[in-house]
């Protein structure tokens, strides 16, 4: 197997060629400098290779005028293009012009790296796939098959229990989008492509800026799919990485969810499953929610199947564990959990086994903060009380909170507008 890298930063390409050596050492990998030597002539040994790393910064050259001149040639291998970090727009770009994937350099590890070149190059060198890699594989070529009006599907990005997740954008521009593309098996399920479509709905009725923008939704052949914006300043889960935030960055983003809790609440819907993966950032650092995936009318709360347990263990308030009905406490009861989180760098509570760390919330009294977050124990003790009834009633009355103890003493400074 052979592979090319062509990048002007001497390191970055000794480093790229050091994880691949170490990871397969028969592998030959070349190196090519854009500052030494101009554009591979039609005589260049492209074909010899089996995948291409290409960086969008050439030094003197431009990275995607290059991708869509190698692309041209009939013996281009598979490549690998790197990306700014927070630019979707030049990942559109490239893998329009044929990139046959992109990550972000800056964001680039060996995990990212490996597991890129090990999908490009499986068809080549594997006979039988791993059930992982078979999956994202069909993912790739649904997502090079279904066809949505006015939407190009460019490259598989995610995958959850539900649905695969794709980057996109419309054939007109190139501002990146997602596209959800439901599973064959949740389609085969009533209640869950029940869920799949009141998703859509409900958003559809928040009109809220701390809510993901959602621009369609349809069939194509038998695959549902929902359009939706893109998040480039990526979602919690990536800020949090097993550190504890500033407090006042944890505070100001906390700030943020409580007013889109407000704007969700209003309009009579609980979330039910907040977690980091589920907030996520735009680019200029403002805060929306996502995956409305098992969030529920008030109105019919009520009607919930009594035991129907649904969220995600580490997030849920004592009530949604016994599978009572639900209120708004139990997505503030979520967000205590989630402040708790961002104050620490800590799970609010482990265990071994998903129904282990269920029970804590309903047993366990919560760990007291740290020293140094004292402060804040007032708020997170309101947050996180098992009774519901001693905790706070709704957003707007953490809002108030938060102004009178935090705000007039300068610990939370608010960096964002709200927008009515």
């Amino acid at each position: 197997m052979r592979i090319l890298i062509i990048d002007d930063d001497p390191d970055l390409r000794s480093l790229l060629a050091h994880y691949i050596k170490q990871h397969w050492p028969a592998w030959t990998v070349d190196e090519y400098d854009p500052l030494e030597r101009n554009f591979p002539a039609a005589d260049f040994p492209l074909g010899s290779y089996q995948a291409l790393i290409l960086d969008y910064m050439l030094g003197r050259g431009d990275g995607l005028e290059w991708l869509q001149r190698l692309k041209s040639r009939a013996d281009c291998p598979k490549v690998l293009f790197l990306t700014g970090a927070g630019n979707e727009i030049i990942a559109v770009r490239a893998m329009k012009a044929g990139a046959d994937d992109y990550q972000r350099k800056q964001e680039l590890t060996r995990e990212k790296l490996l597991s890129s070149l090990h999908e490009l190059t499986a068809g080549i060198k594997e006979k039988t796939l791993s059930p992982e890699l078979a999956s994202r594989m069909e993912g790739h070529s649904l997502g090079a098959k279904i066809r949505i009006p006015g939407i190009k599907v460019l490259r598989l990005i995610g995958e959850g229990g539900m649905a695969r997740v794709y980057l996109a954008s419309r054939e007109g521009d190139d501002e990146p989008l997602v596209v959800k593309i439901l599973r064959r098996e949740i389609l085969a399920n009533k209640i869950a492509l029940a869920r799949f479509m009141e998703e859509y709905s409900m958003v559809e009725r928040i009109q809220s800026r701390h809510v993901a923008r959602i621009y369609s939704h349809g069939n194509s052949e038998e695959h549902a799919y929902l359009v939706m914006e893109f998040f480039e300043g990526g979602d919690l889960h990536k800020r949090l990485t097993g550190r504890a935030m500033e407090p006042g960055e944890a505070l100001r983003i906390f700030r943020e969810l409580m007013f889109a809790l407000g704007d969700i609440h209003e309009k009579g819907i609980l979330h039910r499953d907040l977690k980091p993966q589920n907030l996520m950032f735009r680019q200029d650092g403002t805060l929306a929610i996502l995956d409305f995936g098992i969030a529920k009318d008030i109105a019919a709360v009520d009607r919930t199947h009594q035991g129907e347990v649904l969220g995600t263990p580490r997030y849920m308030s004592p009530e949604q564990v016994q599978g009572r009905a639900l209120d708004l406490r139990t997505d503030i009861y979520s967000a205590g959990v989630l402040l708790y989180q961002m104050l620490t760098g800590q799970h609010l509570f482990d265990g071994d086994t998903a129904m282990e760390v269920a029970m804590q919330h309903l047993n366990t009294p919560p760990p007291a903060l740290p020293e140094h977050l004292e402060r804040y124990q007032r708020l997170l003790d309101k947050l996180l009380e098992k009774d519901r009834e001693g905790r706070f009633r709704n957003a707007d009355e953490v809002i108030g909170f938060l102004s009178r103890k935090l705000e007039q003493s300068g610990e939370l400074v608010d960096r964002t507008v709200k927008l009515h």
